[in-house]
């Protein structure tokens, strides 16, 4: 009799087979929710911009991030601090140490440094659009790489979802390619495949260091966004120094962005890159600018999309139908 396996991402856990319903509308909510926020987060973000540098947004929405992070962790140590002294358990541990610090440092300046200033650099020299198409690769970047680190290759429904998904993102951007391309294409363009590849490193790299990891995930990312936020605040002191100002109302903006709306970003995104693979994590990304667009179109802010753009649209989403047709959802966890 033949038998049949199914690749799935290497930090993905295997539900039990009575589960597996359970488990993937798990996955479909959590994906959902952090697609709803993320897209969330480019309006406030855009916003913010319009009385703030990209210098002071970026360093304030890390700021009170670590900030939030910061109170979150304290109180889940507290609570199990409590809950053990009144009823003493087995040890339980959460499969990861501390981080070693060159894995630290890595972590941080890619994950969070790195990728905010070549982004903004990108989008400086290059204008929006075309560092949105060189971003649109991620997905495939990260799915390689963890092929080449497992040695396994992917489900072809993994494969040929996710080339789906990526050519309806690019179906989608490329009609506001035109007129809005900067004043330096070259400089733009290799800043964005710097930043494209140091959020694929992050996702493979974090995956791997906290593999094993099932504890709560706060106290897992603050040291990470806490040391990125460094160079963030360092960049951010130079532009005031050279003159930027800050008003009460941005930063109210990037409390709001920071402590409500990207904390739960990245608690879920990262809980995703642990139970559902960083290639699935890159992927939903794909789904922000369509959802940005329709819901801009929506409320009046920005033309209805074209038809071509729809049809990217409709691709993006059967390719990603097929990749979940075959990811194994993630475990509830704690946050």
């Amino acid at each position: 009799m033949r038998r049949t396996t199914t690749t799935t991402s290497p930090s993905a856990p295997v539900p039990a087979p009575g589960r597996a319903p359970r488990h993937r509308l798990d996955l479909l909510w959590r994906s959902s929710a952090l697609v709803l926020l993320l897209a969330s987060t480019w309006l406030i973000v855009g916003a913010a911009l319009h009385d703030a540098s990209t210098a002071v947004v970026s360093a304030g929405r890390t700021v009170f991030t670590v900030g939030r992070l910061s109170a979150l962790s304290w109180w889940t140590t507290a609570r199990a601090t409590s809950s053990a002294a009144r009823t003493p358990a087995p040890d339980v541990r959460s499969g990861s140490g501390p981080y070693r610090w060159w894995q630290l440092v890595l972590l941080a300046l890619s994950g969070v440094s790195a990728y905010t200033v070549c982004s903004t650099v990108a989008i400086a020299f290059a204008g929006p659009v075309l560092p949105t198409l060189v971003l649109a690769l991620t997905p495939a970047t990260v799915l390689i790489a963890e092929s080449v680190m497992t040695r396994a290759a992917p489900s072809l429904s993994t494969g040929i979802g996710t080339v789906l998904a990526i050519g309806g993102a690019v179906l989608y951007v490329l009609p506001r390619l035109d007129g809005t391309l900067g004043g330096d294409v070259l400089i733009g363009t290799v800043s964005a495949l710097a930043a494209m590849g140091s959020m694929a490193f992050y996702g493979v790299f974090f995956a791997r260091v906290n593999r094993g990891h099932v504890g709560p995930m706060a106290p897992r990312i603050l040291p990470v966004f806490a040391v990125g936020s460094i160079p963030l605040v360092l960049w951010a002191a130079t532009a005031v120094v050279g003159g930027d100002r800050v008003s009460w109302n941005v930063i109210g903006m990037l409390a709001v962005l920071g402590v409500v709306v990207y904390v739960p970003v990245y608690l879920l995104q990262h809980r995703l890159i642990l139970t559902a693979g960083a290639s699935w994590s890159a992927l939903l990304g794909l789904a922000v600018p369509p959802l940005v667009g329709v819901g801009s179109a929506l409320l009046h802010l920005a033309p209805v999309p074209m038809a071509v753009q729809l049809a990217g649209i409709l691709v993006t989403v059967l390719g990603m139908a097929l990749v979940i047709r075959v990811r194994r959802a993630p475990v509830p966890e704690t946050a």
